[in-house]
């Protein structure tokens, strides 16, 4: 999530970065802050109708868990300290599942999943589609995942499928490690920048899109959503 324009949540991660570098053998935090400035900058140029705002410490959240993907240990001791408020807090956008009339077409495409077979969105026509946009390293999508992983075994024989896409920079290096030891029961790609533009920038992790039988955008979340809100989105598309 990016914070170059905020100077209440800018001041916040100062000072938790301030004390990071405080911590005895912490060699990566000199590092992690200038990488933090990179992404502030990054994220900015990127940002789009779909950036949110949260509170000060769940959006520090965001930010370190997006700005260090090449330093995942660093991320995840920063992080630590602020995913259970987030959680706490509910930190995907209010959303309401869209009228049928007002749905937008979700932008096709096509990638490879970890066993190299083509995946391609509008062949899922005629479904419910989970489209969840996650990484590795990002705490509220480990916190997701195994709920998605009982949705597809719970739904798929009413029509219902998830997909995901990981932004992993280093793509399956992290990625097949992960899903193999989770034993994910639905396919997942590799997503890259260009996708993410279809859908408008993809700028905070997790981004979750319900997808209705005839392919258009129903619901979107962007960071950590409730099982109970998914699984009330879920049943209520699959009745339409």
């Amino acid at each position: 999530m990016e914070t170059g324009s905020d100077p209440k949540t800018g001041s916040w991660v100062d000072d938790r970065m301030a004390s990071l570098n405080t911590d005895a053998g912490n060699a990566d935090a000199a590092r992690g802050w200038s990488l933090l400035q990179q992404q502030r900058r990054k994220a900015a140029a990127r940002r789009t109708r779909w950036t949110w705002s949260l509170s000060a410490a769940a959006a520090a959240a965001a930010v370190v868990v997006l700005g260090f993907p090449l330093t995942r240990a660093f991320a995840a001791r920063c992080v630590s300290a602020c995913v259970e408020l987030a959680s706490s807090l509910h930190t995907s956008l209010p959303s309401t599942t869209r009228a049928e009339h007002g749905r937008k077409l979700a932008p096709d495409f096509t990638l490879a999943d970890a066993n190299g077979k083509a995946v391609k969105l509008s062949d899922y026509r005629g479904q419910v589609v989970l489209l969840n946009f996650w990484a590795t390293w990002c705490q509220p999508c480990q916190r997701e995942i195994p709920w998605f992983i009982e949705f597809q075994q719970q739904y798929r024989p009413h029509g219902f499928a998830v997909l995901g896409v990981s932004l992993d920079e280093d793509g399956w290096n992290s990625v097949k490690p992960y899903i193999e030891a989770k034993k994910t029961n639905y396919p997942v790609m590799i997503g890259n920048d260009a996708l993410g533009a279809l859908y408008g920038g993809i700028v905070d992790l997790p981004t979750t899109l319900l997808i209705d039988k005839s392919g258009h955008i129903a619901v979107m979340h962007v960071g950590l959503c409730s099982r109970s809100d998914y699984e009330g989105e879920i049943k209520g598309l699959l009745v339409e």
